[in-house]
């Protein structure tokens, strides 16, 4: 089957290639998928360009990728809450080779029934920018009522954050540049700021959370 792989540490351009590798084959808590569409995430460029090397250690030519929907084209024998067939959407480790290839074998307690009212394209943006935000505000226990400020919120992990803050019950800060303003308040948020008119540290008072996707200076402000 093809796959695409990294090289080697460097520019994507010179360090992206499709091979033809294996299939996989799944034990018996796995499935099968085909993948329809895989999505891409920053940690994607930063692992090719060498920047995570020294606590992400890879053996090229490896996989790319950690988001994928498609279908289930096989099961192992203690799968159960899956079947051949399922429309399904996942989040991989890298040792399961990468989602940029046209056929994945998957944990069963990775792997989510796609949605009705969604697209594969649609499922497949979200499961590491979920799990991002869901680890985190459970981890910080986000909860009805709280303030927090969302850097970003445009971004694949800011627009998940404002609406999944607000079926908390959060009031939602979020920061984001002209073009985007009317998109953001769709999302959900109560106040947004233009950062590109607006100093979001002269507006953003007496908050309980700084989800901050930005780092550098923005980390040292959110303190």
């Amino acid at each position: 089957m093809k796959a695409l792989q990294i090289k080697g540490y460097g520019d994507i351009e010179s360090n992206l290639a499709f091979n033809e590798i294996e299939k996989p084959t799944i034990n018996d808590n796995q499935v099968l998928i085909e993948v329809f569409v895989a999505s891409t995430n920053p940690i994607d460029y930063k692992i090719i360009e060498g920047l995570l090397k020294q606590v992400i250690k890879l053996n090229f030519p490896t996989g790319i990728g950690y988001d994928l929907a498609g279908v289930v084209r096989e099961k192992g024998k203690n799968v159960f809450g899956l079947k051949v067939g399922d429309e399904v959407f996942s989040s991989v480790p890298q040792k399961s080779r990468g989602s940029f290839a046209e056929f994945i074998a998957v944990d069963e307690n990775m792997v989510c029934l796609k949605p009705k009212n969604l697209n594969f394209e649609e499922v497949a943006a979200l499961p590491m920018v979920g799990l991002t935000t869901i680890q985190a505000f459970e981890r910080g226990n986000l909860k009805s009522g709280d303030k927090i400020l969302i850097h970003a919120g445009s971004g694949g992990i800011g627009s998940f954050a404002i609406q999944y803050a607000k079926s908390i019950g959060a009031f939602v800060y979020t920061t984001t540049s002209t073009p985007n303003i009317s998109w953001v308040k769709e999302l959900g948020a109560d106040r947004v700021i233009d950062y590109k008119t607006e100093n979001y540290l002269d507006i953003v008072k007496d908050i309980d959370f700084v989800y901050d996707t930005l780092g550098g200076k923005y980390t040292v402000d959110a303190f």
